[in-house]
């Protein structure tokens, strides 16, 4: 899939904005980034339209914790990095596009995906037996009919630990990237297991989707952690 023009410019916003932010909000400050490559999966056969919308361009979380620091975290540029690879290697073809409409009466293209980082939350160690930082995220998961109509929507969580080793940016920092390469995982491995997805992919012509593959390249699993609910 080939980046669109924009996609540059809005990251480098992305950059320029979260910048500011952290150098204006002092406290603890942390910019997740990691690299994520393509996903070693079989493709299933249809073409899909991706949208990355800002809000998940420009994802920035702040808590101020109680006998801690303010707490900003900017997501924006490793969300991206996560899940262009992956829906590239998910998918037979992959088409950058702004809005569900824009596949309208488009034969091109069976459907569009859309991405949203619905939740983050995080667990700073405060006090001396604690050694752990925790993070827990879930994404939302949309695919669209080139009608507009709405195929599934599917909540998708991560959960990344890492031990407090230097500093609890750093440690952030980690663990965040963890969550998101198991929430990367899952979506790879079980977007074609959701009873709505194989319904769509029988419809399009595609009665016996495409079996998924073991997910090799998405990254580390988080230290043999099960996924806490997120409240």
């Amino acid at each position: 899939m080939a980046p669109s023009p924009s996609v540059p410019s809005r990251l480098r916003w992305f950059g320029v904005a979260a910048g500011a932010c952290l150098a204006g909000c002092g406290g603890s400050q942390v910019i997740v980034e990691s690299s994520f490559p393509t996903p070693l999966i079989e493709p299933l056969p249809v073409s899909m339209g991706v949208i990355i919308p800002d809000e998940l361009y420009n994802f920035i979380y702040t808590e101020d914790i109680p006998d801690q620091s303010l707490w900003t975290i900017a997501l924006g540029d490793a969300n991206v990095a996560m899940l262009a690879p992956l829906f590239k290697g998910m998918f037979r073809e992959t088409r950058d596009i702004d809005s569900v409409a824009m596949i309208a009466g488009d034969g091109s293209l069976d459907g569009a995906i859309e991405p949203k980082l619905e939740k983050f939350e995080f667990d700073v160690p405060n006090g001396e037996r604690d050694e752990f930082v925790e993070v827990w995220l879930q994404y939302q998961i949309t695919v669209y009919e080139p009608n507009g109509g709405t195929v599934v929507q599917w909540p998708v969580s991560g959960y990344g630990k890492s031990e407090l080793l230097r500093d609890a940016e750093d440690a952030v920092q980690r663990a965040a990237v963890i969550a998101m390469r198991e929430a990367g995982a899952t979506i790879s491995t079980k977007f074609s297991e959701q009873p709505q997805v194989k319904q769509w992919l029988g419809d399009k012509g595609h009665a016996t989707p495409v079996t998924l593959g073991p997910q090799a390249a998405v990254g580390d699993s988080a230290a043999g952690e099960s996924t806490p609910p997120l409240q």
